[in-house]
């Protein structure tokens, strides 16, 4: 009787696996609102009764297809990440290698065009943020020095949510999504290179202040004034909450 149920098992996680890459193959090549269970029934050989018990809906087997990516995204991040000791080279790994998976058809394309529309933008944040909760936190754990306001830590790791989600959606868009990467990978050593973390209390020798507004409207200029030496106080609500500074 144990030798029949484990069977059932092996036989259910295979059909499971089939489903899975079937929705993979179709969801990487079609908008959600496309593709049709039929298809993915065709493609892995099963009938809907089959796909839903084990999905429930089309839209469970998109969310389940959405997941693996991220699994695999998050697993090469971790990895790089985990290759370096020097908090710095550990950001920077672990960038490249989420720049790495925006380029990939199928992340592109599941993850980025279809899974907002699909999945909702609330749901799709959440999820996303869990692929690079590694690198984000080495982010945070580099440039906020020990004992940091938590409020401060906060808008920091916001900040560095945000980039990596415009720099993911930029990536996806461009003709040249190779020069997208490696521009959005210079853009990180820039921050790498310029922003400390600072309390709300320190004082810099007569820092320009700017709001986030006009930081992100401006990113370009600002961060061509920083790399001339200058410092910038970014302010939220008329509180300090980042300063960016060159550390050459």
């Amino acid at each position: 009787m144990a030798t029949r149920s484990t069977r059932r098992a092996r036989i259910a996680e295979a059909t499971r696996r089939d489903i899975l890459a079937a929705g993979r193959e179709i969801f990487s090549q079609q908008a959600y609102s496309e593709a049709t269970i039929t298809q993915i029934c065709y493609e892995a050989s099963v009938t809907r009764g089959v796909l839903q018990h084990q999905f429930g809906s089309k839209l469970g087997l998109f969310v389940a297809v959405f997941e693996s990516l991220q699994h695999d995204a998050s697993v090469q991040i971790s990895e790089a990440i985990d290759q370096h000791q020097d908090p710095r080279e550990q950001a920077r790994a672990g960038v490249a290698a989420f720049l790495d998976a925006c380029t990939q058809p199928a992340y592109q394309t599941v993850v980025l065009k279809e899974g907002p529309a699909a999945m909702g933008w609330e749901r799709w944040r959440e999820r996303v943020a869990h692929c690079y909760a590694d690198l984000v936190r080495a982010f945070v754990d580099m440039l906020a020095p020990a004992g940091q306001d938590e409020y401060a830590s906060a808008i920091l790791t916001a900040t560095m949510r945000g980039v990596l989600t415009e720099l993911s959606f930029q990536i996806a868009q461009s003709s040249d999504q190779a020069l997208a990467r490696d521009h959005g990978l210079l853009i990180v050593s820039c921050i790498l290179n310029c922003f400390r973390a600072t309390s709300p209390d320190s004082a810099s020798p007569e820092p320009i202040r700017v709001g986030i507004g006009q930081l992100r409207a401006g990113a370009s200029r600002y961060l061509d004034r920083v790399a001339a030496g200058e410092t910038i106080d970014v302010l939220r609500r008329g509180r300090v909450v980042v300063s960016l500074q060159s550390t050459r």
